[in-house]
């Protein structure tokens, strides 16, 4: 009878347990505990076709980013710019499927605590044609650096430490609420227009390339063809090596600044023909030490720079390749 007894009991207590921990958990389902998203929101990518920034560093302007056909325009200011494929797919990888850490707050009256309010946030419109498919706000950022151990600290001085934790906070659409993301999110967002532009130069096949030629003022032009394996300027054989070391470091370029000053005249070209007759060509303007640059593979675009950047790589003397 008293196993009976026991028994009878422990089911009633099982039972009560289980109708505590049944509760608690609808109770806490209402109150949005343990509902965090896996996402905040999922875009198949091939639909979006325009993304529109309001970076906080330009104070309520914006970037329009716009997929024309194959490739990517950049428009500011009423002015068009070719876009840099890269990073515009880079910035939609980055919020699309993004994923919570942890719900930071449920109520609106916190977004100026995180920096989500129209004014103090930066912003991305993701759409299809003109259809906003999505919003996200970037706020806050905040960096908590980990803890070492003093052990460790003493027994390998030079030995670095582990990285700190990098923490975004965001909030989608029309929904109240914010979440903690990992990351330094604003940094991709947060950018001029010429952060999203093609700062390609030049990018060729080196192993392709079938002629050279090079016009300089005053008397200094000159042309290298390739005869077989041999480059060669003026029927003699160039140093094998130098040429080498020239076509490696002028098969990729990029510029780093824009300006819309466009030079009058260039005194300085430089053509580039494969052997299927594809030509490129890089034009320079030299004023001293500052030089203007110009791409057939990046046309509207005007790269300022100084001379040792890209113009001393691109524009050599014959003598440097004998």
């Amino acid at each position: 009878m008293f196993r009976k007894f026991n028994l009878k009991t422990l089911s009633v207590t099982f039972g009560v347990l289980l109708a505590i921990v049944v509760i608690t958990y609808f109770v806490d389902r209402s109150k949005g505990v343990n509902t965090l998203k896996s996402v905040l929101f999922h875009i198949q990518t091939e639909d979006i076709n325009s993304v529109v920034v309001y970076p906080k560093v330009l104070n309520g302007g914006k970037i329009e980013l716009k997929k024309e056909g194959d490739i990517w325009k950049v428009w500011a200011d009423g002015k068009s710019y070719n876009g840099d494929a890269g990073i515009i797919s880079g910035l939609i990888h980055q919020v699309n499927d993004l994923k919570p850490l942890r719900l930071a707050s449920k109520n609106k009256d916190s977004w100026k605590k995180y920096e989500l309010t129209d004014s103090l946030s930066s912003k991305i419109e993701l759409l299809k044609d003109a259809e906003v498919l999505e919003t996200l706000y970037i706020g806050k950022f905040s960096y908590v650096q980990s803890k070492q151990n003093p052990m460790m600290m003493q027994q390998y001085p030079y030995q670095r430490g582990p990285q700190g934790t990098m923490t975004t906070y965001v909030r989608a659409g029309k929904d109240h609420e914010v979440y903690a993301v990992e990351g330094f999110l604003g940094s991709t967002v947060n950018r001029n227009v010429d952060a999203f532009r093609n700062k390609q130069i030049l990018k060729v096949d080196k192993n392709n390339l079938s002629k050279i030629s090079f016009t300089y003022p005053a008397d200094s032009s000159f042309t290298m063809i390739k005869n077989e394996d041999t480059w060669m300027s003026d029927g003699v054989a160039l140093d094998s090596a130098k040429v080498a070391n020239y076509l490696s470091k002028i098969s990729s370029l990029r510029g780093s600044s824009f300006t819309d000053d466009v030079p009058a005249n260039y005194n300085y070209t430089v053509q580039f023909q494969d052997q299927q007759m594809v030509m490129s060509e890089v034009k320079a303007w030299v004023d001293g030490e500052d030089v203007k640059l110009n791409s057939s593979q990046n046309t509207g675009s005007i790269f300022s720079e100084k001379r040792e950047v890209n113009f001393s790589t691109l524009f050599v003397s014959k003598a440097a390749l004998k």
